[in-house]
């Protein structure tokens, strides 16, 4: 953590406290191991004196301050540069934007789960520490509640819905904002990155079935379900076929998200009950369809009961909200609400083999120990330069993580999806 000084920070703060003066701060991690892998996340801790009326008081605060890891190779196998660019796109020119936008229509309810930004810039992003506002962060190993997810799509839908409604109002506005010289671009699925992650997916594709073969070693229908998860893992179409899935399709290709699991979604409670929530973590924005976020969500942070029990009702509750947002956009809808409603359906049924590609990777980081992650804190010096080394794959086997892969695989291949 570098370039932070008490003028760099009260100059930061000063439309927020302008009363505040700041007289020392401290930096420690502010995320544990095992739960980010392409940034180093840090919590500043702030500590001054406030001006009131006639005399001072003592004054704390904090902030988020999110960098690139110190570590080249991990820089480069996370593509930490060109997401870093994406996530500068979306505080500086994306949300803006649709912000502005939504503005224009004076909503009830504005959608307003987004982190006030102070500065984002090539190497950093300042964020609003919400933990000062007693937002917590689920455990990554337990996933969401039902009623967690439900919060969830209704934010989603309000945040896809800018984009639908911008794209019908004001055409020429959206289509600036994927711009690809200061928008928000494909950082990982592009052909061109094919080889060179080409052995990652071979070690993470390798783990799943491994994990679903220990699963169902004593299944009769352990055959069935390994020849269809092969399948999917072929080396030479695994790539392409993400590839394929992230491209954008008209007319309901909206701006994702792109990393909807549990640890970048921070949630606010009284008594007892969800009051309110934020979405973190723009890195992975991308132009396509919204069934990517919700395949993300739903496949990585509902177990197969909780998806076998609501995934139905989930999916009509986020197309209710979107339709109703968007009209109360626009003054009509590009298509009615049953419509919606197929469509949603068909590009979730569609996508959900892109569920199963991001969970070969992802089920193994959600259900680890933090030792078996790595340290994105490390110090650049400590890591080795052989040219041929690469960073793999959290790798594990345990009980939990292979109930949710071959969970997943059986749940695919029944409902003839994979």
């Amino acid at each position: 953590m570098t370039a932070i000084t008490l003028e760099f920070l009260q100059e930061l703060l000063k439309q927020d406290c302008p009363d505040v003066t700041i007289e020392e701060f401290e930096g420690a991690p502010g995320s544990k191991r095992g739960d980010n892998y392409t940034s180093m996340v840090y919590r500043i801790t702030l500590k001054g004196y406030k001006k009131l009326s006639n005399e001072t008081e003592p004054w704390s605060g904090s902030i988020i301050y999110k960098c690139l890891p110190e570590s080249m190779l991990r820089r480069n196998t996370f593509k930490s540069d060109e997401l870093f660019c994406n996530e500068v796109a979306f505080y500086t020119k994306i949300w803006p934007a649709l912000s502005s936008f939504q503005d224009q229509w004076n909503l009830d309810q504005p959608f307003k789960s987004i982190p006030k930004c102070y500065l984002a810039q090539n190497d950093l992003v300042i964020l609003k520490d919400l933990k000062e506002m007693d937002f917590v962060m689920p455990d990554r190993k337990q996933g969401l509640t039902v009623d967690q997810c439900y919060y969830v799509l209704k934010n989603l839908a309000q945040f896809h819905s800018l984009s639908l409604a911008m794209k019908c109002y004001n055409p020429e506005g959206f289509y600036d904002l994927l711009n690809i010289q200061d928008g928000i671009t494909e950082v990982f699925f592009v052909t061109e990155n094919e080889e060179y992650y080409r052995s990652y997916y071979t070690e993470a594709t390798k783990n799943a079935i491994f994990m679903v073969e220990q699963e169902l070693r004593d299944s009769s229908d352990r055959d069935k379900y390994l020849t269809k998860l092969k399948d999917f893992c072929n080396e030479d179409t695994f790539f392409q076929t993400m590839v394929d899935m992230v491209s954008p399709k008209e007319p309901l290709a909206v701006i994702c998200h792109g990393d909807c699991w549990t640890n970048n979604l921070l949630f606010r409670y009284k008594d007892g009950q969800i009051a309110d929530m934020y979405i973190v973590d723009f890195q992975l924005a991308r132009y396509a369809s919204p069934a990517l976020d919700l395949c993300y969500l739903i496949y990585l942070c509902l177990d197969r009961q909780q998806r076998a029990d609501h995934l139905t009702s989930l999916l009509e509750y986020y197309t209710d909200e979107l339709y109703e947002r968007v009209v109360s956009m626009s003054g009509a809808a590009a298509f009615d609400r049953d419509t919606l409603s197929t469509m949603i359906q068909e590009e979730f049924r569609l996508s959900s083999r892109f569920g199963l590609g991001t969970a070969l990777d992802m089920y193994p980081i959600m259900t680890c120990d933090s030792n078996e992650a790595p340290n994105v804190y490390q110090a650049k010096e400590s890591e080795a330069t052989q040219s041929e080394e690469s960073v793999k794959p959290v790798h594990t086997s345990n009980e939990v993580c292979r109930k949710k892969m071959t969970d997943l695989v059986i749940e695919l291949v029944d409902q003839g999806l994979l």
